[in-house]
């Protein structure tokens, strides 16, 4: 490798090429990296290494119910604003926002719930109230055409009574268009 003068060095921001006396030919080495291991053990040594950790969440942290921070949450203005914000009761005990949250969104499902079913059942008596509209519009002009029909059939018997008791009187029916009958 050159040295400060002006080429690639362990902490240039290039790429050095290692050229034919290099350990793998002409292969890129990224700078600011050690070396590969000279001796054969070592290789083998590095080659074996096998990490058997696992990828775990990390443990979540919540201030509030910090031990070493409690004394800062006594403080009666942080109190205040923390109470403002929401995240102590009324006696000054964290709340733990994620469940009362929760029962918020229980809360407003319920809520959510009652308003539907009290819009359900006032659409149900408004469509009863019409219903019943309805169905008194439909007696009423079923007994409208009952009176109707009464009343034609009263005068269509009056007309008959009238032609017998016109035919009765008479011996002979009149002949032509200038008799009174009522013709039916």
């Amino acid at each position: 490798k050159r040295g400060p003068q002006g080429g690639a060095g362990p902490c240039s921001p290039q790429p050095a090429l290692v050229g034919a006396a290099g350990a793998r030919g002409m292969a890129w080495q990224l700078p600011g990296l050690r070396e590969e291991p000279r001796s054969h053990m070592h290789k083998m040594r590095e080659q074996g290494f096998d990490v058997t950790s696992r990828v775990a969440p990390l443990p979540t942290y919540n201030a509030l119910f910090d031990v070493h921070l409690k004394q800062l949450w006594m403080n009666p203005k942080i109190k205040r604003t923390m109470q403002s914000a929401g995240f102590l009761d009324e006696r000054g005990a964290a709340v733990d926002v994620d469940a009362h949250r929760r029962k918020l969104y229980v809360i407003e499902q319920e809520l959510s719930q009652a308003d539907a079913a009290e819009r359900t059942k006032a659409l149900e008596k408004e469509q009863r109230l019409r219903d019943r509209q309805i169905l008194a519009k439909r007696q009423e002009c079923f007994d409208r055409h009952l009176r109707q029909v009464s009343q034609i059939r009263d005068e269509h018997r009056q007309k008959r009574q009238a032609n017998r008791a016109m035919a009765s009187t008479a011996s002979l029916p009149a002949l032509g268009p200038s008799s009174g009958t009522l013709e039916s």
